[in-house]
């Protein structure tokens, strides 16, 4: 069985082509399983975050199905506009390690990033519920959270994890050193306007609203951690009162455009207005950056703040990414003997029923005449083909062989 990847992330794509390829959450299913279907795979899964749009699959096929992959990508998720440069590919042992890496937030913006584990699992729940995931892809994932877990438990870079948001609150900061007497707005409820709200808070805000287009899911994540919760009809009053707004929803086009701000602007009399766009897609028009008194930041913009971060926890991710290696190098063992277990199981099942003539055959004898017998009828094939193999002096292949299956040089019984 082949593994292939292939997708765009941050290294190779600013985020105005990466949300062209985004995938939501509550699509996943649905695209796992066209993946497969069309792209002619036995086996498919899709991983889409704010920062990269991959997919991996398993074929018994070579470069065709990698082929249909790209058109894949390239027709049913993206529009076309990412360009050959952009868009990487992965084969066998270097997807495992690529996966291992990402599940461990080894390839992340913000190096040692938790929440990416959460969004890998998403991806493998959401194949499972396709069916695209069989053994191969099953175990692959299986193995990228143990190693990802070995990573947290086993490394510092569990300890001096952050997030994508906590950059975002870390740009912030970098531009308002004080946060006390800041009215914060943060647009949507999920784990990362959570990750957000934590990272306010612990920076000294004290004055934040949450606006949602579920009311209930902004009501009981500004009760644990302290804020006002507000309907999506509320946010254009929440953005005139607003020093910084941390957007994180998941849309189809951006929630705030040009004409949203304005009639903002209008109300705050110059008072200026700082937005960190952390959606993918983005949820708030590029053009907004021409506005006066408006400073936008997106993803991209993230990048430079989260290198600032990576230094103290270098050391710690050169001892994880050999985990990555220990872990990505068992998987590969694993998959080296796929092919061969149909002919394990035979011979295990060919010796079986050896055994159980010859114990039958020889009812009654001592248990040592037996064990006799036994040897004798299972080595009597492989010694006859090494007989003939003499005469026609091709012996020596089969005879290293042998030593080697059988431990021979190895100096131990068992």
């Amino acid at each position: 069985m082949n593994l292939f990847l292939i997708g765009l992330s941050y290294r190779t794509a600013p985020v105005s082509v990466r949300e062209r390829y985004a995938v939501a959450p509550a699509q996943l299913v649905e695209r796992d399983a066209k993946l497969v279907a069309e792209a002619r795979l036995d086996e498919g899964a899709l991983l889409s975050t704010c920062n990269r749009t991959e997919l991996y699959g398993a074929a018994r096929g070579g470069d065709l199905a990698l082929e249909h992959m790209h058109r894949f990508l390239r027709e049913e998720l993206g529009d076309g506009s990412a360009a050959p440069a952009q868009i990487y590919e992965l084969r066998g042992g270097e997807v495992v390690r690529h996966l291992f890496r990402v599940a461990g937030g080894l390839d992340s913006m913000v190096l040692g990033e938790a929440q990416i584990l959460g969004q890998v699992k998403e991806a493998y729940r959401a194949s499972v519920a396709a069916r695209s995931c069989g053994p191969v892809l099953g175990r692959l994932f299986q193995h990228a959270f143990r190693a990802a877990k070995r990573m947290r438990s086993e490394t510092a870079l569990g300890e001096a994890s952050v997030s994508v948001a906590r950059v975002g609150v870390a740009l912030a900061r970098e531009i308002f050193e004080d946060f006390a007497g800041k009215r914060v707005l943060l647009v949507g409820a999920g784990e990362m306007a959570e990750s957000a709200l934590r990272g306010l808070r612990e920076a000294g805000a004290d004055q934040i609203s949450v606006v949602n287009r579920t009311l209930g899911a902004a009501v009981e994540l500004a009760s644990r951690h302290g804020g006002a919760a507000h309907p999506l009809e509320a946010l254009p009053a929440e953005l005139a009162r607003a020093d910084i707004a941390i957007t994180s929803v998941q849309v189809e086009r951006p929630l705030l455009g040009t004409a949203e701000l304005e009639r903002a602007l209008d109300q705050r009399r110059g008072h200026p207005l700082l937005i960190v766009d952390l959606g993918i897609p983005r949820n708030v028009d590029a053009a907004v950056a021409a506005l006066e008194n408006v400073y936008l930041y997106d993803l991209d913009d993230l990048e430079a703040t989260a290198d600032r971060g990576r230094l103290h926890r270098a050391a710690a991710a050169d001892t994880a990414r050999e985990i990555a290696g220990e872990e990505a190098d068992h998987y590969l063992r694993w998959l080296a003997v796929l092919p061969h277990v149909p002919t394990l199981r035979e011979l295990r099942e060919r010796l079986e029923r050896m055994a159980a003539g010859e114990l039958a055959r020889t009812q009654g004898a001592d248990s040592e005449r037996v064990a006799q017998a036994l040897i004798a009828k299972l080595l009597h094939r492989p010694l006859e083909k090494l007989r003939r193999e003499a005469e026609q002096g091709a012996s020596l292949y089969y005879a290293e062989a042998l030593r080697d299956l059988f431990g021979l040089d190895d100096g131990e019984e068992s």
